[in-house]
C-alpha cells in the first residue's frame, strides 16, 4: 500500500536528478553502500549515477520531511537501507511512498492504483 504525499515533485526534477529512463512511475531512495541516491523504474536501476545532494535536498524540506516522519517512513540513509521508496510520477509529479516490495510491484505493473 503506498501513501499519497500532499506534495509534488519540483519540476524538472527527474531530469536534474538523473533519471532519463523514460517510464512515468520511478522509485527514488538511498543505498547506504557507497551512501548515494538511487532510481529503480521496474526495468532499470541504478546508484551512484543521481544527483545526492537534489535527492537530500528534496527529502529535507520542512514539508516533505515532516510527511515521511508522520508516516514512519524510512528512505535509507548512510546506517541503514531503504524500508521504504518514493514512487513519483514523472507526469503529474505525484509523490507516492510505501515498503520498497509495493514500491517495486507498482513500478515493474507500472500502475499506482493498486
Amino acid at each position: 500500500m503506498l501513501v499519497k504525499a500532499p506534495f509534488t515533485l519540483p519540476t524538472d526534477f527527474l531530469r536534474y536528478f538523473g533519471y532519463d529512463g523514460g517510464r512515468r512511475f520511478v522509485g527514488l531512495y538511498w543505498e547506504p553502500s557507497g551512501d548515494e541516491s538511487c532510481y529503480d523504474d521496474g526495468v532499470s536501476s541504478a546508484c551512484g549515477m543521481t544527483d545526492n545532494w537534489l535527492f537530500l535536498g528534496f527529502g529535507r524540506r520542512p514539508d516533505v520531511a515532516a510527511w515521511l516522519s508522520g508516516n514512519g517512513l524510512h528512505l535509507g540513509d548512510s546506517e541503514a537501507e531503504a524500508k521504504h521508496w518514493l514512487v513519483v510520477d514523472g507526469v503529474s509529479g505525484e509523490v507516492h511512498a510505501g515498503h520498497w516490495r509495493d514500491a517495486r510491484r507498482v513500478l515493474i505493473r507500472q500502475d499506482i492504483s493498486g
